[in-house]
């Protein structure tokens, strides 16, 4: 079913919304939460509360892009999901991410007149600038948390190159950043 056709049913609140999304997106959702909070039955109550939370948002929200508004969804519920476990339970490769973005994302203190949605869209555009693979490898490795040797069989690159590539895109995208008046 398409995307307008699904988000249709969500603000006409028919129940088989949920039902659509499932069968287009269910296996999708659950690979990315299931690839952050690397639980099977938490991954599953993540996607089941991020149906929910796609049935409370519309309407009155109505998503330019459907699958984006999802996943975002199902990957910030998975987030909070993953500080409530304990350490133990947390995958290297997610940690290794979230401390490589964390030496180059803002601080807390954004330039003025700039919010969470001006700095999104400064992302976006970083993102829509950089070559496609250079794009597909960072988005993979700090969007869907695939390790480097994931990441490096799924592109057919070596794990040399795809670590070097992760590496100058952050380099740049601190430039990127810190030019625009982001402290870091």
């Amino acid at each position: 079913m398409e995307d307008e056709k699904i988000v249709a049913l969500y603000f006409s609140r028919s129940e088989s919304a949920i039902s659509e999304t499932e069968n287009k997106y269910g296996g999708l959702c659950f690979e990315i939460s299931n690839r952050i909070v690397n639980s099977r039955p938490d991954a599953e109550e993540c996607v089941s509360d991020s149906y929910l939370s796609v049935w409370n948002a519309i309407p009155p929200t109505k998503p330019l892009s459907f699958r984006g508004f999802l996943l975002g969804i199902v990957r910030n519920i998975s987030l909070m999901r993953l500080r409530r476990l304990t350490a133990q339970k947390r995958s290297r490769d997610l940690e290794v991410s979230f401390e490589e973005l964390g030496e180059i994302l803002p601080d807390s203190v954004l330039p003025e007149n700039t919010g969470e949605k001006e700095l999104g869209e400064l992302l976006d555009g970083f993102l829509r600038k950089l070559p496609e693979d250079q794009r597909n490898i960072f988005l993979r490795k700090y969007w869907f948390f695939d390790s480097v040797e994931e990441i490096s069989r799924r592109f057919g690159f070596s794990e040399s190159k795809v670590k070097t590539s992760l590496h100058r895109t952050r380099e740049r995208l601190r430039a990127y950043l810190s030019e625009r008046g982001f402290r870091l």
